[in-house]
């Protein structure tokens, strides 16, 4: 219920709304009391020994993915600082409207780096949900809510509830596969709990695009990228760029909203 607060900052409002000359030791604080447990508790797992290989059911630990996991912990601390920044510093262009480059950029270079980590383990990208034994159907499903997922980084708000979920997904995920590899669940209930997580992070990412009144647009953009990266084998970087330059202009010209979206669309408008 934490993640659906009526501030969508999850009670962290009183802290961001101090005066500014305390804003260093507000971040510190709210990076100490949220982010840096997640932190620690992902640098923790490289203390333990894994087998080299992936197992072949797909849902256990292996050292790619920890690798993984933790850089994706790190896209989350960035996007949190981003959304914190825009709020104590109202980061925005002349329009008023808010950039969008910090934030994807930081998703690009996510992309670059798991590309690297990747090459470093033998492959030429990662294959997490691919190659999970699952029915075809939910690695579908999977797969399209990280491109929705991935979406929504980019059109980043300044709540952090949003970055809190994206975190605990991260854990809950690492948890599942640990309860996987000490036998104490079946790869079927693996499987679910890692659907159920995802769940989770999507019904609080659809909650913020909704209070923003963007949920139909991002949908839209979300399940484009998905057809054009799953079905028409478009170059990922090309793709995230395309997006990154359409929500652009799309915030200049003050159209990145449900209406002004549709209506900017002739063919819905005949419709």
């Amino acid at each position: 219920l934490l993640f659906f607060s009526h501030h969508g900052d999850m009670g962290f409002d009183a802290l961001l709304n101090v005066s500014a000359r305390s804003e260093h030791k507000q971040y510190a604080t709210i990076f100490a009391m949220i982010f840096l447990p997640h932190l620690l508790l992902q640098l923790s797992g490289f203390a333990f020994l894994l087998p080299s290989k992936r197992h072949p059911d797909g849902n256990r630990i292996w050292p790619q993915y920890r690798w993984e996991a933790l850089l994706f912990c790190a896209r989350c601390l960035t996007l949190s600082f981003i959304a914190w920044r825009r709020k104590v510093n109202d980061w925005k262009l002349d329009d008023g409207s808010c950039s969008i480059i910090p934030a994807a950029f930081c998703v690009v270079l996510t992309m670059i780096v798991a590309d690297q980590i990747a090459k470093s383990y033998g492959t030429e990208k990662s294959r997490t949900i691919r190659d999970l034994t699952a029915p075809q159907w939910s690695q579908y499903l999977m797969s399209s809510a990280q491109f929705h997922a991935t979406a929504h980084c980019i059109l980043v708000s300044n709540t952090l509830s949003v970055q809190i979920a994206a975190l605990t997904v991260v854990q809950l995920s690492a948890f599942g596969m640990t309860m996987r590899r000490k036998g104490f669940i079946s790869q079927k209930e693996g499987v679910l709990l890692y659907a159920l997580v995802l769940l989770m992070g999507m019904v609080v990412i659809f909650d913020d695009l909704r209070r923003r009144s963007i949920i139909h647009m991002a949908l839209c953009l979300g399940n484009s990228t998905a057809v054009l990266r799953m079905y028409l084998g478009m170059n990922k970087y090309i793709m995230w760029s395309g997006l990154v330059a359409i929500i652009s202009f799309l915030l200049r010209k003050g159209m990145l909203s449900d209406d002004a979206f549709f209506n900017s669309l002739p063919l819905l408008n005949y419709a």
